[in-house]
Parts: C-alpha cells; sequence; structure tokens
C-alpha cells in the first residue's frame, strides 16, 4: 500500500476540478497567501493507520483516510451560496461508490461524501464549505 500513490492521485483529481472551473488549488504542504477578492480551494489528507485484512501471500491491506477540500468564496459575493454551489460540484466529482483508480496494486474507492457549512462573520472576509471525502485505499 502507498500512502504517496493515494495522497498524489487525489491531489491531482482536486487540482483538475480547481484548474477546470477556474478556481487555485491551495495544497496543504505550500500554505499560501489568497486575496481577500478571491475564490479558492483547499486540500488537506489526513492519513489513518493501515489495517491488514489478511496473512500470506494474497493478503490486502486496507487504509480509510480522510480527504478534506475547503471551498473559499468572498463573503461579499454572494454568502455561503457559491461556496454551496462549489462543494456540490465537489461532491458529484468526488462521488460516491465506483473505483476511482486502480493501477493493479492499489485501488482507490470514495466510500463517504460529507459537507458542512461554516458561516462567515464580520472578521472573516471569505464563507467556507468544508467537503470530506471519507477514502477507501486497498492494496498490498
Amino acid at each position: 500500500m502507498n500512502d504517496f500513490k493515494t495522497s498524489k492521485f487525489l491531489l491531482d483529481k482536486c487540482q483538475a476540478f480547481a484548474d477546470s472551473k477556474g478556481y487555485r488549488l491551495e495544497i496543504q504542504s505550500a500554505p499560501s497567501k489568497p486575496l481577500p477578492t478571491e475564490t479558492y480551494l483547499k486540500e488537506t489528507h489526513l492519513i489513518n493507520k493501515s489495517e491488514y485484512l489478511a496473512m500470506g501471500f494474497d493478503s490486502c491491506v486496507e487504509q480509510k483516510p480522510i480527504y478534506q477540500i475547503d471551498v473559499f468564496t468572498p463573503k461579499d459575493q454572494g454568502g455561503k451560496f457559491p461556496s454551496e454551489n462549489i462543494a456540490t460540484l465537489l461532491e458529484i466529482e468526488f462521488k460516491r461508490g465506483p473505483i476511482i483508480f486502480n493501477d493493479g496494486l492499489q485501488t482507490i474507492q470514495i466510500s463517504g461524501v460529507s459537507s458542512e457549512i461554516m458561516n462567515a462573520n464580520n472578521t472573516h472576509n471569505w464563507t467556507m464549505v468544508n467537503v470530506d471525502l471519507i477514502v477507501l485505499a486497498k492494496g498490498t
């Protein structure tokens, strides 16, 4: 099982989504300072412990990391609704169910998707919606 493969695949998929919509993606390992008028996404990959499902040559390792995508939209550009719309598009892009990566040694699929609105107040420039993806990664 290769944690790097899982992280890289999810980052590439998120970057492709951001690029297709014209949003900047802030990467977990390279934070930046966004402009207060900018809509952007921020990704975080939280790796969980691995579980061995069997013993022997045909054994499998399973991991259930969380991939979190935060959606930030300027609060003066429509309140929470633009963030909610982008979160809905992310939920469609990262839909639950099918295997989305298989290289013969490892598979990745999304086993759950949820989003939560974090309302802005007068001290924040953005409205944020958090999209959590429960990932199921299996490999040898």
